[in-house]
C-alpha cells in the first residue's frame, strides 16, 4: 500500500514491490481485495447480524436468483442490464464473489478482455480473503479465467 505523502502509483506503473510487473498485474488486486475485506469487516461491526457467504447460501435468501440474473441477461444479449444486475448483486451481497465474477462475464461478453481479466482477478483475490470452504478450487478457476483473457506478453 502506498503511504501518505508518496505519489499515488498508477495502474500501469511498475509495482512498488519491485517485482517488475505493472502494479495492476501485481499488488493492486491484493490491495483491492484487502480493502474490500476491511469494508466487509466494518459492515459486520456496524451490523453484527450480517451473514457470512456460507450462511447466505445456506439460507438461500435470493442469492441464487440474483446471481443467475446477470447470466440470463448476458445470454439474452442485454449487456447493459446484465452489468446493472451484476452491480446490484455486488451491492446486495458484498460477502460473496459473485458480483465481481458476473461483472467479469459482462466485460468478456462485450469483448473487453482487459476489464474482464481484471474483474476475474478481483473475484479470485476476494475468494482468498473470505475463507469459504471452496476457496482453492474457485480461486484457481477464477485465476485461469483471468489468464485466458490476458493479452499475450511480447
Amino acid at each position: 500500500m502506498v503511504s501518505e505523502g508518496m505519489a499515488k502509483i498508477g495502474r500501469n506503473d511498475p509495482c512498488h514491490c519491485g517485482s517488475g510487473l505493472k502494479y495492476k498485474r501485481c499488488c493492486l488486486p491484493r490491495e483491492e481485495a484487502a480493502a474490500a475485506a476491511r469494508a466487509v469487516t466494518r459492515a459486520r461491526e456496524a451490523a453484527p447480524g450480517l451473514a457470512t457467504s456460507v450462511e447466505i447460501v445456506a439460507e438461500n435468501d435470493g442469492l441464487d436468483e440474483a446471481s443467475n440474473r446477470p447470466i440470463d441477461l448476458i445470454d439474452a444479449g442485454r449487456l447493459d442490464e446484465a452489468e446493472q444486475a451484476a452491480y446490484d448483486l455486488l451491492q446486495r451481497y458484498p460477502q460473496v464473489h459473485d458480483g465481481l465474477e458476473r461483472l467479469a462475464m459482462v466485460y468478456a461478453a462485450r469483448g473487453d478482455r482487459v476489464r474482464a481479466a481484471e474483474y476475474y482477478r478481483k473475484a479470485a483475490d476476494f475468494v482468498l480473503v473470505h475463507g469459504d470452504p471452496y476457496d482453492l478450487a474457485m480461486h484457481t478457476y477464477l485465476r485461469k479465467r483471468a489468464a485466458a483473457l490476458d493479452p499475450p506478453i511480447r
